[in-house]
């Protein structure tokens, strides 16, 4: 059916989609019609036919569609006709130009460190379109062109794309050795007809040199990544805890092409923040809990995890009851700087104990303790065992004829491997191990 528009529709069509100078102010109420580009484009479209509409009056036609750069520079004029781009190619209600004639589409105004040069690559054609009508009026309309990415970073929601764009792969920390999928998503943008000719993806280790992503063949359209590496990948490549791996993807289409980066940071796996606590003969301060950061009383049989022991000649503490699954070992880590493959090692290699007496002033002490947790929620829980590394370094000790104290520091972690680290046991009858430090 031909596109015929009455009187007031052609008049609406033109104010949403053009304006006129003051000195050649156009009455489309008197114009034939008006002509709507239908399509935008990415830096892939080099080649492509865009469409534009015509409406026309009944009875009336486009002759001619004339593409021109529009060099006005305020709104006031906003139609200035510099260099004609493209005679549009008509055919019945449709007109068409190549947008190869629109020139490079690497010309765009970028400013980097306060200085703009044309060289990006994205950006927007500032045009006019002149359309003619067998009624011999003319109607000159302002139309900005924007050319945008052809290749994007979409949304992840739990390992699958969405169809929302995004400026970031909106990953940027794996943790080392950790395989619990990491997704990112890319996908092209090209219209209808725009051959992709290919993806390419790399990857470079701390800016090194870049070089083809390892057993991958990336989709021309759309594709996930998991960038989550097996442990395979990290010896083989000699990755090390916290290197900044960037990976990047080049789409291809005939002389186009354009890029996406992202930085990930292969964490290394370490201790929570530090945290204080303090036990002591105070009835009020003789048991602690790391799962809670508090103290209580001797009565407590619920939450304590360790209870002060005031052994003669010098005092520690044991494990509060079989019930809690923890060991500790005597440490030679940093404090400071130790981190969770440290404490799995250490502990792995060393002599388990349940209880320690005469502690003093800079003892490390290393605990793994297993709790069950609800990972999931209030309406869904979702219990699960979750063992934890911890490290304690003894900070200040008071040895009175009648108050006895031991202050430390301590902070936790989980070690997240492939194969998961052995929980401690639950206990079904009494094990108590001492060590004297």
């Amino acid at each position: 059916m031909k596109k015929y528009i009455k009187f007031a529709a052609i008049a609406l069509v033109a104010v949403l989609a053009s304006c006129s100078s003051d000195d050649e102010t156009i009455d489309f109420a008197e114009s034939g019609g008006n002509a709507v580009p239908q399509a935008s484009i990415s830096r892939l479209d080099k080649n492509f036919n865009l469409p534009i509409a015509l409406f026309t009056k009944e009875g009336v036609t486009a002759t001619k569609v004339e593409i021109y750069k529009n060099i006005a520079a305020t709104t006031s004029d906003p139609v200035k006709l510099g260099d004609k781009v493209a005679d549009a190619t008509i055919a019945g209600e449709t007109a068409t130009f190549n947008t190869s004639t629109l020139g490079s589409f690497d010309v765009f105004p970028v400013t980097t460190n306060g200085v703009t040069t044309n060289t990006g690559t994205t950006g927007v054609f500032v045009l006019a379109i002149i359309t003619t009508y067998s009624d011999g009026t003319t109607t000159k309309a302002p139309y900005r062109l924007t050319v945008s990415k052809g290749i994007v970073w979409k949304a992840d929601d739990h390992g699958t794309a969405t169809n929302t764009t995004t400026s970031t792969s909106g990953a940027s920390v794996v943790l080392y050795q950790n395989p619990e999928p990491v997704y990112i998503h890319y996908a092209t943008v090209s219209n209808k007809g725009t051959v992709i000719d290919k993806v390419e993806g790399e990857w470079r280790i701390n800016g090194g040199a870049y070089s083809p992503i390892p057993d991958e063949v990336f989709s021309t359209s759309k594709q996930t990544i998991n960038v989550a590496l097996s442990l395979e990948d990290y010896v083989t490549y000699g990755i090390k805890a916290d290197d900044v791996i960037t990976y990047r993807f080049r789409v291809t289409a005939g002389t186009q092409t354009d890029v996406i980066s992202t930085n990930i940071t292969y964490a290394d796996q370490v201790f929570d923040g530090a945290k204080d606590g303090v036990l002591s003969n105070s009835d009020t301060t003789s048991q602690f809990s790391f799962t809670t950061g508090l103290n209580y009383d001797g009565s407590d049989t619920a939450h304590a995890e360790i209870t002060f022991t005031p052994t003669a000649p010098g005092f520690g503490f044991k494990r509060t009851s079989n019930k809690v699954r923890i060991e500790f070992v005597d440490s030679n880590l940093n404090y400071d700087t130790a981190n969770l493959f440290d404490a799995q090692a250490e502990f792995n290699s060393s002599t388990k104990v349940t209880s320690f007496t005469d502690l003093k002033v800079n003892d490390v002490i290393l605990y793994k303790t297993t709790r069950n947790e609800n990972l999931g929620s209030a309406d869904e829980p979702d219990y699960q065992d979750v063992t934890y590394f911890g490290l304690i370094k003894i900070t200040d000790k008071t040895a009175g004829q009648t108050s006895q104290q031991l202050s430390f520091s301590y902070k936790e972690g989980v070690l997240y491997l492939k194969d998961k680290v052995t929980p401690i046991p639950v206990y079904t009858a009494p094990v108590v191990t001492t060590l004297k430090k």
